[in-house]
């Protein structure tokens, strides 16, 4: 477990005021929910040891693993509905998306909320929260959180379905999980393990930024599991890595030489495909 439960609550601004009325009317919530999105990003960021301030976002959004619609339905019943997308609401006045995921998946990641059959993505969503970290927060509000890899994935499949309308936004968060795998040694050390991953080094050139990001894409697919690996490697083709590494490069964040080149951002990005789409010890992915 993750503790941060010694923070102040203004610390997380309105994420623990939103959590604590979601576990009001979500029975179990510590075991059905997990923070996806910004705040997702944000808990991993802290837990990793980073304290540089973020981009900012007001929204929050949290995926509830839920049987079936009618109890998606009667969850969301008393909520204030936002937008049009059918899963935003208004929670203490903030935009709040609650995802379902679960056995309500049919075919297995999709979700059809509402009787009106619009679908909501949630590829992998199932495996990532099987994964993911539990994290105390003040209050004794605890919530799941994806891992690094986790989180990375969903990034992943979120570039695929909308970076080329100009969200941009999933390219910039990409680059964030490479720099936590390239500046974290909890996230690093096993590529000097030799009975591990530090095959990742000669496959890099022994350049450690880079092989951090090949043993990204290998816990990628430790994350979601061959079957959704291959699916993702599949999805993520060459001209959409191209045009990820082309997107989001004013971030301050990653205000770097490196961290805004184009051709270190496709390199990194191509490398993490690289290991996402290979089984360890049996060559090179596509």
């Amino acid at each position: 477990m993750i503790d941060f439960s010694a923070s102040s609550a203004h610390e997380f601004g309105p994420l623990c005021t939103v959590l604590r009325s979601v576990a009001d009317f979500t029975p179990g919530p510590g075991e059905r929910i997990m923070l996806v999105g910004a705040s997702a990003r944000d808990l991993i960021h802290q837990g990793l040891g980073f304290d540089a301030e973020l981009a900012s976002t007001t929204d929050i959004d949290i995926a509830i693993a839920v049987p079936d619609r009618s109890a998606y339905q009667s969850l969301v019943t008393d909520l204030e509905p936002e937008g049009d997308t059918r899963i935003r609401f208004r929670i203490d006045n903030r935009s709040v998306d609650l995802i379902p995921f679960g056995g309500i998946e049919h075919p297995t990641g999709t979700a059809i909320p509402h009787p009106d059959g619009h679908t909501v993505d949630v590829f992998a969503f199932q495996e990532v929260f099987d994964g993911a970290d539990l994290y105390r927060l003040p209050e004794g509000i605890e919530v799941r959180v994806p891992t690094a890899a986790g989180y990375a994935a969903l990034k992943i499949k979120a570039w695929v379905d909308m970076g080329a309308l100009g969200w941009t936004k999933h390219a910039r968060d990409l680059s964030y999980v490479c720099m936590w795998y390239q500046n974290s040694p909890s996230l690093h050390d096993s590529l000097y393990d030799y009975e591990k991953d530090a095959d990742l080094f000669e496959r890099a050139d022994f350049d450690q930024d880079l092989a951090s990001t090949y043993l990204l894409g290998r816990h990628i697919r430790t994350a979601i599991g061959d079957d959704l690996a291959n699916q993702l490697a599949t999805l993520w083709d060459p001209d959409s890595r191209k045009l990820m590494a082309s997107a989001e490069r004013s971030d301050r964040f990653l205000s770097t030489p490196k961290a805004r080149d184009y051709d270190t951002r496709l390199q990194y990005f191509n490398a993490i495909h690289a290991g996402l789409s290979t089984v360890p010890g049996r060559g090179d992915g596509d």
